[in-house]
């Protein structure tokens, strides 16, 4: 048994399914059964049950799963402790971001980064905030960046960036506006009567961004506000499409549609008497001892986003 395989099997044990765990380690399905048969071969019994929905572990398979966890801290202690003397930087970075950090915070950092250090590769997956934190939470990643702080039992997180929520419109969809001295964007008042009547395409139910407009809405209007929801989509990119074509509206971070409000190719509103702001977070876990390749990546993206301040 090597520490790849034993990794393997602890991402299977967490995730209860060989295909959420190949999505999450980025291997195929074939691949990660392969090496859980390979340790149930070397061990002489099965560590997982197949005659369930979810997989569950034997209790063989308990066993292991206490033990593979220690001997993977144990050996990222070690390779800490020379990597440390030796000042040495290099390897494979997994990271875990929500779609907005992921797709429009992580690029620049990581060019960065990797300029300062290229002899290290990077993997980066994105997921719901949700999902993240639940990554970090389980010791799967390291670091995640998300929209949302870590307020789970065991989570803590640096502030790295403000963002502002805004509504989306495709240009032939025109709305009522309130001009307003110095705004970069048209600004429109969002009606508790109106809501019903507009066709709002929404993120999933994990998503940060949905979560802040849900927030906002209900603080200003109460909880009987009721939007006219006509879809949901997972994808940034697919809703920036749909609202182009004139399916709906939606709310989104000013980051992702920068270029198309620049390009004309959709209308941009700040949402009287909603507040919309929201910050980016770094996230880890606090008594974790990152390996110092994890570690090197938290102090540099301290220094790129030029925050001096405690980990909180």
């Amino acid at each position: 048994m090597d520490f790849h395989q034993l990794r393997v099997f602890l991402e299977v044990a967490r995730q209860k399914s060989f295909s959420r765990a190949a999505e999450n380690i980025f291997l195929s399905q074939p691949t990660i059964s392969a090496h859980i048969k390979t340790l149930e071969n070397e061990v002489g019994t099965p560590l997982l049950d197949r005659s369930q929905r979810e997989l569950q572990l034997t209790e063989a398979g308990k066993i292991l799963f206490q033990y593979a966890q220690e001997l993977l801290e144990i050996k990222e202690e070690a390779l800490s402790a020379i990597q440390k003397e030796y000042k040495i930087v290099k390897g494979h970075l997994e990271i875990a971001a929500s779609s907005v950090p992921g797709a429009y915070l992580l690029p620049g950092l990581l060019k960065s980064f990797h300029r300062e250090y290229p002899g290290v590769t990077f993997s980066v997956l994105l997921r719901d905030t949700k999902q993240v934190l639940q990554s970090i939470k389980d010791y799967t990643y390291d670091l995640g960046f998300t929209g949302e702080p870590g307020m789970q039992e065991g989570l803590g997180q640096v502030k790295l960036v403000e963002d502002e929520l805004i509504l989306i419109t495709s240009p032939e969809t025109k709305l009522p506006v309130i001009e307003e001295t110095g705004s970069q964007l048209p600004t429109t008042e969002l009606k508790a009567c109106i809501n019903i009547n507009m066709p709002f395409i929404l993120r999933e139910p994990g998503s940060a961004t949905r979560k802040v407009f849900e927030k906002a809405l209900k603080k200003q209007f109460g909880n009987n506000i009721a939007l006219n929801v006509i879809g949901y989509l997972e994808s940034q990119e697919a809703i920036k499409e749909a609202v182009k074509a004139g399916l709906g509206l939606t709310v989104i971070s000013r980051k992702a549609v920068e270029e198309e409000l620049r390009a004309g190719l959709l209308e941009g509103y700040r949402l009287k008497d909603l507040s919309l702001k929201r910050n980016f977070y770094l996230v880890f876990r606090k008594k974790r001892i990152l390996p110092p390749l994890s570690h090197a990546f938290l102090q540099f993206t301290l220094k790129f986003f030029n925050q001096g301040k405690k980990r909180s």
